[in-house]
């Protein structure tokens, strides 16, 4: 099924094949998984050294590396795509709470709390924007993790443009029996 997979897929799109490594393989005519099967091994070293082994068992299904499947999360987020675009503030930080809740109920059954929060918008032409706060010690309170997110958000005021999705993530966790006793204050006003 590996190499069935591979066969019509971007060789852009495998792992280890970054943007410039991909553009020397369309140049030699290898544009797919099926593409870069046809060439021989010999080929490929010779083109990309010691990486030609590798993208050789690529192309046949091949990934020897180990799978992890207990390795630590690390990030949490939640995200949406409106069915219209945004152009309210209110509409938007309404939106920017609910996804902060979503994230603060993962947190919360899972007992990991982070640093950072993140805030991603995609406006209605497509482009993106984030903005990100690490602070000292992690969030531990569904208002505070909020606050952090509607402060963020803030921040592409005014809007030029509508907004078609919001997204929330916190990252850079840790247990709540090892964070401080106290919780965190960021000194930031409830939205």
């Amino acid at each position: 099924m590996g190499a069935a997979f591979v066969e019509d897929l971007a060789v852009g799109r495998f792992h280890g094949v970054g943007p410039k490594t991909a553009e020397k393989m369309n140049r030699l005519g290898i544009f797919t998984g099926a593409d870069l099967r046809q060439q021989p091994l010999a080929f490929l070293q010779q083109n990309f050294g010691k990486s030609g082994p590798w993208y050789f068992g690529l192309a046949r299904g091949e990934d020897h590396r180990a799978v992890v499947p207990d390795r630590p999360r690390k990030s949490s987020g939640s995200e949406t795509t409106f069915s219209t675009d945004l152009v309210d503030p209110a509409a938007v930080e309404a939106e920017v709470q609910a996804m902060a809740d979503d994230v603060w109920a993962w947190c919360e059954k899972t007992q990991s709390f982070g640093r950072t929060v993140t805030v991603k918008i995609k406006y209605a032409d497509f482009q993106q924007a984030t903005r990100s706060r690490t602070f000292d010690l992690a969030i531990c309170s569904q208002d505070d993790l909020r606050a952090a997110s509607i402060q963020l958000v803030r921040t592409v005021y005014p809007l030029s443009k509508g907004i078609r999705l919001v997204g929330v993530t916190m990252s850079s966790f840790s247990k709540r029996d090892e964070t401080q006793a106290t919780q965190l204050t960021l000194g930031l006003a409830a939205p």
